[in-house]
């Protein structure tokens, strides 16, 4: 029998550890090592580990993440992780610690005006300063920018990863099964970190059609979300997440920060994402960016 399904189920066997249990996982070496050139040199190349046929990935990956893994090396899809409303409670409050842990960190910075006075700034000085800007009833220099305008750039995002996404798939060979849309049983939802994690695994081992799937998904997931007050841990938590993990420009960040713009109109004055703004750093930046570019 040659079929592809017959050849993966026959290849060599190979081992990971993963996850902080240290729990070991023996698969068919096939199907992961034909996802991308690193991942075969690891499975297959002239490395220690190729040669042990086992790997040590315990502080790589976790459990979860790593049966997606394998999920989609079968089937070209992966199952969209949920989580339960405690689990959500749950990363609330380690968005809540994260940022009072930067607040420990970093000293306060102070708001009272100096008690000092300061020398006015001289009249000639000041002129030339007012020149060097357009007047305020030059409207041709004005930019303005609209919720509608950030939601649609946030859409025109989510249907680029799309596009992608399916370039990717036509261009697979077609494995074990189909490609299908998943419904969220009753009472859980996204887990945004969840397609984080399998999107940082697929970027470091170069697997591209991987990483453009999980983008096309958590845009959908973040798509679907109705932001509040409630929600805003998880916004948050995914931010930080994010920003930790990757690379400027990475899309991944582009993504976030897109989608954090088209609801900066709802969760503008929410206590969690202010703490964030005032933690500075690339997200920030790139907040800018998506608003006004």
């Amino acid at each position: 029998m040659d079929s592809q399904f017959a050849k993966s189920i026959s290849s060599e066997l190979f081992t990971f550890v993963v996850g902080q249990a240290r729990k070991e996982f023996t698969v068919h070496s096939g199907p992961l090592a034909s996802l991308s050139s690193p991942l075969d040199r690891l499975m297959n190349g002239p490395m220690m580990e190729a040669k042990a046929r086992k790997v040590d990935w315990s502080q790589v990956v976790d459990e979860d993440t790593f049966v997606r893994l394998c999920q989609y090396a079968y089937s070209c899809d992966y199952t969209p992780p949920v989580r339960s409303v405690k689990e959500k409670a749950e990363t609330r409050q380690m968005a809540s610690v994260s940022a009072s842990k930067n607040e420990q960190q970093e000293p306060a910075l102070s708001f009272y005006p100096r008690r000092h006075k300061v020398p006015p700034i001289p009249s000639s000085m000041l002129s030339r300063f007012n020149k060097s800007f357009p007047s305020p009833n030059d409207s041709h220099n004005e930019k303005s920018i609209s919720t509608r305008q950030l939601q649609e750039k946030f859409c025109d995002l989510r249907e680029r990863h799309a596009k992608l996404h399916s370039n990717a798939v036509s261009q697979q060979t077609t494995k074990f099964a189909s490609t299908g849309n998943y419904c969220h049983p009753q009472g859980l939802k996204p887990d945004f970190l969840g397609h984080v994690k399998l999107y940082i695994l697929a970027d470091t081992y170069g697997i591209l059609p991987l990483a453009h799937l999980v983008l096309f998904r958590l845009g959908a997931a973040l798509g679907s979300l109705t932001p509040s007050e409630s929600n805003m841990g998880e916004i948050v938590a995914l931010v930080r997440f994010s920003y930790q993990r990757t690379r400027p420009n990475d899309p991944l960040r582009i993504l976030v920060a897109a989608y954090v713009a088209s609801v900066s109109s709802q969760i503008g004055l929410c206590g969690d994402l202010q703490d964030l703004l005032v933690e500075g750093g690339d997200f920030v930046c790139d907040l800018w960016k998506a608003i006004w570019n």
